[in-house]
């Protein structure tokens, strides 16, 4: 895995990729500018943010800039140009009080990032780097709490992040300075190896290089830590061997980990190389050195199609594929390595669920192939991975479902594999139990779900790809044709009895469903009062529907289904009932 995250990162500085951060550097979100005098004193703190738009709306963001590498490391640690509330002004909020306070903790932080700073802009005379130096020199937190330009931050102060910038010149910060970067970039070509450098064989790459002792963070996971996470990581002597330390168990070497922590950190920021599924943030990247818009495009059109527009190309080349065609596309090739990667949050550290490596030729064949077992017909649109997550839930929750069952569900579409038989078992349960409530446009047997259950039992190699695309009366399988018969038992009590507070199926289809022998019976007694009071055409055409199911149990009723069967006693209620309401609808 972090040997594709590094091939990744190397094909994206081959093509320049502008959204990749640069060796050396850290993307950092920023809300507040400091703005300096040229004598190093405070002239305002001021808004530093975008509009940007979110889903439907435009909302105010902070802006990003690039920093000199931050280590994120436990502690305190100041950086170069560092951009923290406690490292600038040594201060903290308070918010019992709601006021700013120098406490201990902040008082040192402060002191390192005046040590390191200082030190850094010794030699650089721009007038924005002497205002910095100033203000470092002279600022004295303990004088500062009651500072007007901090005190109107309020609230806003406690982990907020700043730019510096120089009165009148507020568009270029210390950290976009031509000299400081030039001096940064300088540090970083001459790495100091000393008696402390542990060199060793990578192995990743299997070099003997420098060893990392700490692995950079990653950034920006949903429900992980606002400072960063580590991917690589050891906090306990138990985990340590051969006498090395931390990281240096790991044999990662610093050039390994900067790479695949900066591919890591460029997928998590990008806009269209993540998708979140139940609490694991999925990460998808093909390993090409050209454009890799068209790759990513037709894997989201197959797994998470958008709802607004669409790009038509990747949907009739998708469509193509999902026929079992041909497809081409321009500037892809099939044969390129397509990785999907999924991560979540587990204390401070990410945990890995998910690592699928395949060309991107046989990953789509057989996501198509996922697409086409969940579809009736051509028209039926396309579902998302969270819709099939949705549709398994009872209404009368609100969580999302079960995240093991979602990574296994997504590890059987990628791989063609059987679908989990939780995600089946789930879904029988879910149809057995649930009542239909029309005010909220909520039915237990929904399309969805129908369409899940067939691709389930597809999968199960229950029956042929071609089969139960529609209603199949001459069926043999008998508990299709029991769900089949209580479709129609219900119909006639409705024409019979018209609009009801508990149908049939409210009181007998979950165990119709498990013991049709104790259930059908007695239903089918209760369907003669019923049919009596139908119409002599309507009723002729009934009795007539039941004679040709009731002939085609050769089996009678059995005294259980298996949890298989009971899918097809479900699937048969499900299009016996779409035919029956189709009928109506065509004034038959």
């Amino acid at each position: 895995m972090l040997r594709a995250l590094c091939e990744y990162y190397d094909c994206l500085r081959a093509r320049n990729d502008e959204a990749l951060v640069p060796a050396g550097y850290s993307r950092v979100n920023v809300s507040w500018n400091l703005v300096l005098r040229p004598d190093g004193g405070i002239k305002d703190i001021l808004p530093y943010v975008e509009e940007k738009v979110i889903g439907k709306k435009t909302g105010t963001v902070g802006r990003e800039e690039i920093f000199p590498f931050r280590n994120s490391i436990p502690g305190i640690a100041a950086e170069t140009v560092d951009h923290r509330e406690k490292y600038l002004f040594g201060l903290v909020w308070d918010k019992e009080s709601q006021s700013l306070r120098a406490e201990p903790k902040a008082l040192e932080a402060f002191e390192k990032n005046k040590e390191v700073n200082l030190s850094f802009l010794e030699d650089i005379r721009a007038p924005l780097a002497q205002a910095y130096r100033i203000f470092l020199q002279t600022w004295v937190p303990q004088e500062h709490t009651e500072e007007s330009a901090l005190q109107k931050l309020g609230k806003d102060f406690a982990a907020a992040k700043f730019v510096i910038t120089l009165e009148g010149e507020e568009a270029l910060p210390l950290n976009a300075l031509p000299e400081v970067k030039a001096k940064w970039e300088e540090s970083l070509r001459a790495p100091a190896v000393g008696a402390e450098t542990v060199v060793g064989q990578c192995a990743v790459c299997g070099r003997v290089l420098p060893l990392a002792r700490l692995h950079d963070n990653i950034m920006g996971i949903p429900g992980g830590q606002s400072t960063g996470m580590n991917l690589v990581s050891f906090n306990n002597t138990a985990f340590e061997s051969y006498g090395r330390e931390q990281s240096y168990n790991s044999s990662i070497s610093v050039e390994a980990m900067k790479k695949y922590t900066g591919a890591l950190n460029y997928l998590i920021s990008s806009g269209v190389h993540r998708q979140k599924l139940g609490d694991m943030t999925l990460l998808f990247w093909a390993n090409t050195k050209d454009r890799e818009d068209p790759y990513v495009d037709t894997f989201l059109q197959g797994l998470f199609p958008a709802s607004g527009e669409e790009d038509e190309t990747i949907k009739k080349v998708f469509e193509s594929m999902v026929q079992g065609l041909e497809a081409d596309l321009a500037g892809v090739d099939f044969s390129t390595p397509f990785y999907i990667l999924g991560i979540k949050p587990n204390a401070s550290r990410l945990s890995v669920k998910l690592f699928e490596r395949n060309t991107f030729g046989n990953l789509m064949r057989n996501v198509a192939r996922h697409c086409r077992d969940l579809r009736f017909s051509p028209e039926d649109k396309q579902l998302a991975l969270w819709e099939i997550d949705r549709a398994l839930q009872s209404p009368n929750v609100t969580e999302s479902g079960d995240p093991a069952l979602q990574a296994k569900l997504l590890t059987a579409v990628i791989r063609g594999t059987p679908y989990p038989q939780t995600l089946f078992n789930t879904l029988v349960r879910r149809c057995r139990t649930d009542h239909d409530d029309p005010g909220k446009k909520f039915y237990s047997i929904s399309t969805t779900r129908a369409r899940i259950l067939r691709a389930c039992l597809r999968r199960k190699n229950v029956f042929q790809e071609e089969e139960y695309l529609m209603l199949q009366e001459n069926s043999p399988d008998t508990a299709y044709q029991l769900g089949r018969l209580f479709a129609v038992l219900e119909k006639i009590q409705g024409e019979a009895l018209g609009d009801l507070n508990a149908t049939i199926k409210d009181k007998y289809f979950s165990s119709a469903c498990t013991t049709p022998a104790l259930v059908f019976p007695r239903l089918l007694r209760l369907a003669q009062p019923h049919l009596a009071k139908l119409e002599d055409g309507n009723r002729i055409f009934k009795e007539k529907m039941l004679q040709q199911i009731l002939g085609s149990l050769d089996e009678g009723f059995p005294r259980s289904l298996s949890i298989e069967r009971q899918g097809m006693f479900i699937l048969g209620y499900y299009q016996q009932r779409q035919k029956v309401y189709e009928k109506k609808e065509k004034g038959e």
